[in-house]
């Protein structure tokens, strides 16, 4: 079965238990304000990018930053699972345009606002203030205000504007949602544009014909297309179209329009409400659009020239430690190790406890010791491999494992005669250092964990001469909270506690 069809399998089976009436839950959360900016963004691409030409067969490579939303509490984190199959589906969606998309990085960002009310003052806030403009900018979250808003674009577009995108980590691995939302970011409107407000056409709300001008203000497209530039979504080989989700991959309306034309809208457009088709699409003209935005001098930002690692990662990684059930004497020094992945430079760990708390870690080799597990507890785990471009393989098999009580006393470094870190505690925002005094020149791997396990600083090759040297650690990543720094070499590791301060 194809990426594809699971992704919408799965859609299905949670639209069918929420409820029956798709029409009333699901949508995209751009707002008619937002849909004028988009409208204004796709005329200005058109003027700017009049005589410009596209040498098709050229790949352009777009990053990605996903930020992963949690509480302020940091509990809820969104996934980077999510972030993988969004990534994955993006560039089977966009292929055919020359467009690829690449994981610049993952960010991990604590806030109640943002994590349960993006759209709010405080929210949107709190969503300018983590903006960095070298990426398209992703938030996942697990909440949204408004009921049935699945994921939104915020315009305006390129640095100077917010040019962000927020959606629902449950759905970011669904073929309609993400790509969607990203032809937004391209300036594409709702193929039924003006007529968001309103629900969808209803004969007895509406007419039959339909009036010249939608319930937003927007004149409506005529099925001739003699208003195609100027009504409607402005895009001329995407048929008039006013609103009409439904869960079943048909249109079985009556509408007409203006002059009385039974409608025929498109509703395998990825631009579109309809759910459940699997075979949707761009029109020839959408993706002349999302070209002149790419090339446009909005979207500097996200053409770095950069061509990411193509290997395709296709295989899944084998548990090789700890065997099935074996319990591991230490607590604080457990190593996992499963086969290498071809193609991956990177893997993704999930632990999971008997209580069903998970947590995740990246490694960057098929090889990683845990050093802040619970004594006495069993874990089960699985991991996948990747690398920044190649985010569709699968997770190994899952197995359990449990830890023992006992303190391991391994933790020394051959080479080095003694380190810590200062300042200690540091404040947000403010670098701390690395102090180390070695009997030889080494090279060592910095990184930095939260008491969950989860990496979110890495420096990997510093080189330590021997005799006292200091090694600068920036916090612009961490929020206030314990971490774990650990020093590693080829063969041994060492592990000291961080307390950043407000």
């Amino acid at each position: 079965m194809s990426n594809k069809i699971k992704s919408w399998a799965f859609l299905l089976a949670i639209v069918l238990l929420a409820s029956a009436n798709i029409e009333a839950q699901n949508k995209c959360g751009v707002s008619a304000e937002a849909g004028k900016k988009i409208m204004e963004q796709m005329q200005f691409n058109r003027n700017e990018m009049r005589d410009y030409v596209h040498e098709r067969g050229s790949i352009t490579y777009v990053p990605v930053r996903f930020f992963l939303v949690a509480k302020s509490d940091g509990t809820g984190r969104a996934s980077e699972r999510a972030g993988f199959q969004a990534l994955c589906l993006l560039n089977q969606n966009y292929l055919d345009q020359d467009i690829q998309f690449y994981l610049k990085e993952f960010k991990y960002i604590n806030s109640n606002s943002i994590y349960s009310n993006p759209t709010s003052f405080s929210g949107s806030n709190a969503l300018a203030n983590q903006m960095v403009y070298n990426a398209i900018n992703i938030f996942m979250v697990h909440e949204m205000a408004e009921e049935g808003v699945l994921a939104y674009y915020q315009p305006d577009a390129g640095p100077s504007g917010n040019d962000w995108i927020v959606c629902l980590e449950g759905y970011a691995g669904q073929d309609l949602v993400l790509t969607h939302e990203v032809g937004h970011f391209f300036s594409l409107n709702h193929t039924f544009y003006g007529w968001e407000s309103s629900g969808g056409w209803d004969e007895g709300v509406h007419g039959n014909p339909v009036s010249a001008i939608s319930p937003d203000g927007v004149p409506n497209e005529k099925v001739n297309m003699s208003n195609c530039m100027s009504a409607g979504d402005g895009i001329c080989d995407t048929p008039a179209d006013y609103m009409f989700p439904n869960n079943n991959c048909a249109y079985t309306q009556n509408a007409k329009d203006p002059n009385g034309q039974l409608l025929a809208p498109d509703i395998h457009n990825f631009m579109n409400y309809v759910y459940s088709c699997d075979d949707y699409h761009f029109s020839d003209d959408q993706k002349s659009e999302i070209s002149n935005s790419l090339f446009s001098s909005s979207r500097n930002y996200i053409r770095p020239n950069y061509t990411p690692n193509l290997t395709s990662v296709t295989g899944t990684p084998t548990i090789v430690s700890p065997l099935q059930s074996e319990t591991i004497a230490t607590y604080n020094a457990v190593p996992l190790e499963w086969t290498a992945v071809s193609g991956a430079d990177k893997y993704l760990i999930e632990l999971t406890t008997s209580g069903q708390e998970t947590s995740r870690i990246i490694a960057n080799s098929n090889t990683i010791v845990l050093t802040n597990l619970v004594p006495n507890k069993s874990y089960l785990w699985k991991v996948m491999g990747y690398n920044e471009y190649s985010t569709c393989g699968g997770f190994s098999g899952q197995k359990i494992f449990k830890t023992g009580d006992q303190l391991s006393d391994t933790f020394t470094v051959s080479e080095v005669a003694q380190w810590n870190i200062g300042p200690n505690p540091v404040k947000v925002g403010i670098p701390f250092f690395i102090n180390m005094e070695a009997t030889e020149a080494i090279q060592a791997s910095v990184s930095i964990h939260t008491m969950t396990g989860q990496m979110v600083q890495e420096f990997p090759q510093n080189d330590f001469k021997a005799g006292q040297s200091s090694f600068e650690v920036p916090t612009l990543n961490l929020t206030a909270g314990m971490y774990l720094v650990t020093l590693r070499t080829k063969t041994d590791f060492q592990t000291q506690r961080l307390s950043v301060v407000e």
